[in-house]
């Protein structure tokens, strides 16, 4: 309510001409009643609905104005049913999580290009290739391994946690990185940064340490 300013009578909008957009992250996540909704989508679909909302001190009614939602849903957890009355006024798509192939053309563009723009070494340069390879291939096994649950809500790896690996790899220096063995390390080190501060006990982590133990012998042994 607070950037809402009192326009005339009833209605409530943003300051001057500005419009208002409410962010709503995981939508379908709060728990299910029996009449399958949930009290804060029904908020949200009143104000859809009938564009107002109720004042509970004043027992008034406020129009709002000027307001859009905009709104996404985990594809891993949760209920997987929005109120279709509320879903009716929203335009829906879905966007899928890059293929390999694509993930590596991007993530290639900017570790090459960072190695090309600084004086590296050329068995460093070399190097660059299999390393975004198995940062590639153990997010993936990270992924799969290390599910969501309900006692760990946490564990969820997105491409979010993939380009915090390559921003630290980004960080390299030639007049640190002087071999390609160096620059592997700081991939095992940003990995373990990313992926394993997350894990909650130390079976998970040993489990995480196989993975990337064995990927660095197949790609760099």
């Amino acid at each position: 309510r607070h950037p809402w300013r009192k326009k005339a009578g009833r209605l409530y909008a943003p300051p001057g001409k500005l419009q208002l957009i409410y962010f709503i992250d995981d939508l379908n996540m709060p728990a299910l009643d029996k009449y399958n909704t949930q009290s804060a989508i029904e908020l949200i679909k009143q104000k859809q609905d009938y564009s107002h909302w109720y004042d509970r001190h004043k027992i008034t009614l406020k129009e709002i104005g000027n307001t859009q939602y905009v709104c996404c849903m985990n594809p891993t957890a949760g209920s997987f049913f929005v109120n279709p009355r509320l879903q009716r006024h929203f335009w829906t798509c879905s966007v899928a999580f890059p293929e390999q192939s694509a993930l590596l053309l991007i993530y290639s563009t900017f570790v090459k290009g960072h190695f090309e723009r600084l004086p590296f070494k050329l068995p460093v340069q070399e190097t660059a290739t299999g390393v975004i390879k198995a940062a590639l291939s153990l997010h993936l096994q990270v992924s799969q391994t290390f599910r969501k649950t309900a006692k760990h809500m946490h564990y969820e790896f997105n491409i979010r946690h993939l380009s915090n690996v390559f921003a630290g790899l980004l960080q390299a220096k030639p007049s640190e990185f002087t071999d390609a063995e160096k620059f592997a390390l700081l991939w095992i080190h940003e990995s373990e940064r990313i992926y394993g501060d997350r894990l909650v006990s130390m079976s998970d982590l040993r489990k995480y340490r196989t993975l990337a133990g064995e990927l660095n012998k197949k790609m760099f042994s």
